[in-house]
């Protein structure tokens, strides 16, 4: 009886610990709000001290309270440039593709105008415009504000970004 009893909670525990996450099934339409987190890696060509080009690659993951979105517990990478005159830029753009738990893919474009630095914020406008698996054909936009924070590590920037999506796949 014992060997029972320990087997099947040697069962239980190996099935949580390695068992399928379920969670609500993705929505074909809707709308909702949400947050990325990311660090950034930049290379930066100053021209002089007022001018300065900057292209990045920032990785990150999302956060958000609705299970049905397609960005619920999504990871990103965006690849961006921008160019700013005295700390502020008007031409912030580039590409994101957010990766979802099931593998499948999402893909973006984007543009901003901010202001470079720590507490530096940025406003934007996306657009989705595709995506992979249950993401084909996905189409949507919506807006961000972008806040800089202190990076976690010399060379390495970090920021949030709050976004509101609308999205529909066919």
């Amino acid at each position: 009886m014992k060997k029972i009893i320990i087997a099947s909670i040697l069962a239980l525990a190996v099935s949580i610990a390695f068992g399928q996450f379920t969670s609500a099934e993705m929505a074909k339409e809707g709308s909702g709000e949400g947050g990325t987190y990311f660090t950034t890696t930049y290379q930066v060509l100053a021209k002089g001290k007022e001018y300065v080009q900057m292209n990045y690659d920032a990785r990150g993951v999302s956060a958000s309270d609705n299970e049905t979105s397609p960005m619920y517990k999504a990871s990103g990478q965006c690849v961006g440039s921008l160019q700013a005159i005295k700390g502020v830029y008007k031409n912030d753009s580039g590409l994101c593709a957010y990766t979802r738990p099931d593998g499948d893919q999402i893909f973006l474009s984007y543009e901003a105008t901010g202001k470079l630095g720590v507490g530096g914020v940025a406003k934007g406008t996306f657009t989705i415009i595709g995506g992979t698996g249950k993401c084909t054909g996905m189409t949507g936009s919506g807006t961000f504000t972008r806040t800089s924070l202190k990076g976690p590590a010399k060379g390495i920037g970090a920021s949030m970004t709050i976004t509101k999506l609308n999205w529909k796949i066919p």
